[in-house]
């Protein structure tokens, strides 16, 4: 039969254990020191700097939506003022338009008048010329007749003519 220790194989040798176990705290120590404090250093500072990356990204984005709604009512003031300034402008146009027909209608009257001065002076005018005109007819009558015999009938051919001249 084989030789074997049984329980010395079950059960671990006591300074090798020791030994492990030694060991074992030695590389714990070690990586706590150096490995696990600096990791969980790096870890929270990535952690700090993700956190104010993402507030600073929060109020980035409120401000932006403040700066929206700035724009947006300036917008809404600035098309008022279009609306207000284009209102105006259709008001003068038509003031303006309405002025420049108020003085067109009183150049025409003014005109109308005027002609109608000028044909009342040519009509007195020409009255004026028709009484001239009859006066001497009368008068170139008048000696005709005086120098002509009183004959009925010539009389009544002077007058004739006289009126044909005057309705000529």
């Amino acid at each position: 039969m084989i030789d074997v220790d049984v329980a010395g194989k079950l059960f671990p040798n006591i300074t090798t254990l020791i030994v492990q176990l030694l060991s074992t705290g030695v590389l714990l120590f070690f990586f706590k020191k150096y490995l696990w404090l600096p990791v969980q250093k790096y870890f929270q500072k990535r952690a700090d700097f993700i956190e104010s990356q993402m507030n600073d990204a929060r109020d980035m984005n409120q401000k932006a939506k403040q700066n929206m709604l700035e724009s947006e009512e300036k917008a809404r003031e600035t098309a008022k003022e279009y609306r207000d300034i284009v209102e105006k402008a259709k008001m003068d146009a038509l003031a303006s338009r309405d002025k420049i027909i108020d003085d067109a209608k009183k150049e025409a009257a003014s005109k109308i008048e005027q002609a109608h001065r000028e044909i009342e002076a040519q009509k007195v005018q020409a009255q004026e010329e028709m009484k001239e005109e009859m006066v001497s007819i009368a008068i170139e009558v008048a000696s005709k007749v005086i120098n002509k015999e009183m004959n009925n009938e010539e009389n009544k051919k002077m007058v004739e003519d006289f009126v044909e001249k005057v309705v000529n």
